[in-house]
Parts: structure tokens; C-alpha cells; sequence
């Protein structure tokens, strides 16, 4: 299912995961200050095994956490997409984590609007949720560059965070 699944942004390919993602992700995945709002980073089985649920989601959707990937020269950027978290199953969330060195460029807001652009008008969704730490001030703002609101706050055994919704 969705083998070939392909989504195109001006700068960015939104696609399934490959084994050459593994390396860069697991870079991604141990830096400190891309997980702050984190428990922990992961080490290499760790982020290779989060590699392998972020793919599986197309498994069972129409839909996934899909690899970003700069068309420009093919670098690995990280991830962005769409899955059902486990503390809210009934929506579907908005996600996504980019390395450092892809920050501050607007490829977040840019892979992230072409997937709220899939879920309105390819699957029909009535609305998507992101769930992102209270500190974590660049996620919010990609968030409300995507129009979305604050819709409550949550305390889960794993984090605090914030629950932001888009209707669609």
C-alpha cells in the first residue's frame, strides 16, 4: 500500500522512507537539542526502530509520517506528516522534526502545509491536531503559521503538552 506515495512542495519531496534515511535520522534523532522537548535522544536502534513505525504508518493509512527530503541537492531533512497519536486516537495529528541544520528556512511550515492540504482536500478530514511540549516555541510557531489554535492543554504520563486544532 502506498508504495510510491509521493508529495511535491517547491523545495521538498515528501516521501517513503529508504534505507539511506537511516544514518541522517539517527544524527536527527541524537542531537540534544532536536530532542529538548523530548524525554531523551535515541540512540541508533531506537531511531532506527522510530524510522521503521514512521513508515509503517502508510501500512495502514492513506497516509504517514513521511521522510523530507530537499530536492535541491536530495539531503535527508527529517520527517513531517500525518498519524493517529496514541493519546488522542480518535484525530489524526500533525507532525514532524526536521535536523538543525534544516531550521529556520521554512521547510517545516513548507512540507507541513502541503500534508494539511492532503488531509482537506485528498482525505477529507474534518480536522488535525499537533501536540507540541509547552517550551517549545518554533513548533507553535509553525503551528499557527499553519492557522492553527490552541485547543487544550494535556498532561500525559510521558509530557506535558499542548494540544493545537485545525478544522479542515
Amino acid at each position: 500500500m502506498n508504495e510510491g506515495f509521493r508529495l511535491v512542495t517547491p523545495r521538498l519531496l515528501l516521501r517513503r522512507w529508504t534505507a539511506a534515511d537511516r544514518e541522517p535520522f539517527a544524527e536527527l534523532n541524537a542531537d540534544p537539542e532536536v530532542m529538548r522537548h523530548f524525554p531523551a535522544p535515541l540512540d541508533r536502534a531506537g531511531s532506527d526502530a522510530l524510522a521503521e513505525r514512521c513508515d509503517g504508518v502508510f501500512e495502514q493509512n492513506p497516509f504517514g509520517l513521511s521522510a523530507v527530503e530537499r530536492r535541491e541537492d536530495g539531503r535527508f531533512l527529517g520527517f513531517t506528516g500525518l498519524h493517529h497519536m496514541r493519546w488522542y486516537p480518535d484525530d489524526v495529528e500533525i507532525g514532524w522534526r526536521l535536523s538543525r541544520s534544516a531550521w529556520g528556512q521554512g521547510f517545516a511550515t513548507e512540507a507541513a502545509s502541503m500534508w494539511v492540504g492532503y488531509a482537506r482536500d485528498v482525505l477529507r478530514l474534518r480536522r488535525l491536531i499537533s501536540i507540541i511540549h509547552p517550551d517549545n516555541v518554533a513548533s507553535f510557531a509553525v503551528a499557527r503559521k499553519l492557522g492553527m489554535t490552541e485547543g487544550w492543554r494535556g498532561d500525559s504520563e510521558e509530557r506535558p503538552h499542548v494540544v493545537m486544532t485545525l478544522p479542515l
